[in-house]
């Protein structure tokens, strides 16, 4: 009896030992096995800082699609070649084109435009627009333009015009009558040295786009002067911009 209750004393005793042992090894491997992707305190894991790491290489902004000013060179209305400059303001847009080259070959015009559709690439607006112009084409042919009458060169009643008047008539009979080398001498000189000038003052309507550096105006317009009316108006050409 008393054999078999030292035996269940070291069983026990046995037991409890051997479950101590395996507490304490998985206690240790538990230690070692812990997961990489746990969060530290300082929030941070081993694979690296949870928070997100801003780009030091930020993009290039993108090119503005309101306030830029813009200045160029366009062909067209009104001067044949012009130099611009205008300025996008918000939804306004303000612009003022023109060119001289002699004193009889010249034009200006002004425009006020609202934009409807702008990105940084592309800006549509319409326009209203005032202007006016000269012209001196070289041999131009009657009735181009509504004009009937030129002026000539020669300010001598009777070779005024190149087209000549009822009253123009008369005086060169009379002149061809008295002084026939006369009436030949102006009559040359008035043929040979006719000029004609043509100009034009009008109010119009017009479309412009502005895509990337190059601009397209095209419309019509109204007004006084040589040309009959309605008249186009055009402008293409190559705009720099400070956007």
């Amino acid at each position: 009896m008393q054999k078999r209750l030292l035996s269940i004393i070291f069983a026990a005793l046995l037991v409890s030992f051997s479950s101590l042992y395996s507490q304490e090894k998985y206690d240790s491997n538990q230690s070692d096995v812990t997961p990489e992707w746990s969060p530290e305190p300082d929030r941070k894991s081993r694979f690296g800082d949870d928070k997100k790491v801003k780009d030091e290489d930020a993009a290039k902004p993108l090119p503005k699609s309101t306030n830029f000013l813009v200045y160029g060179a366009t062909v067209g209305s009104p001067g044949s070649i012009n130099f611009n400059v205008g300025y996008y303001y918000k939804d306004i847009v303000v612009r003022a084109s023109g060119g001289r080259w002699n004193p009889n070959w010249w034009g200006w015009q002004a425009d006020l435009g609202y934009s409807f559709w702008k990105t940084p690439m592309i800006a549509h607006s319409v326009s209203v627009v005032i202007g006016q112009f000269e012209v001196d084409p070289f041999s131009p042919d009657l009735g181009h333009g509504g004009q009937n009458q030129y002026p000539t060169n020669v300010n001598v009643p009777g070779y005024e015009h190149k087209n000549p008047t009822y009253e123009d008539t008369i005086i060169r009979s009379y002149i061809a009558q008295q002084n026939p080398n006369l009436a030949a001498v102006l009559e040359y000189e008035s043929r040979d040295n006719r000029k004609l000038h043509l100009t034009q003052r009008y109010i119009g309507l017009t479309y412009d786009i502005l895509m990337g550096n190059f601009f397209l105006q095209l419309g019509g317009g109204i007004g006084a002067g040589d040309y009959k009316n309605p008249q186009l108006l055009i402008q293409l050409g190559y705009l720099f911009d400070t956007r």
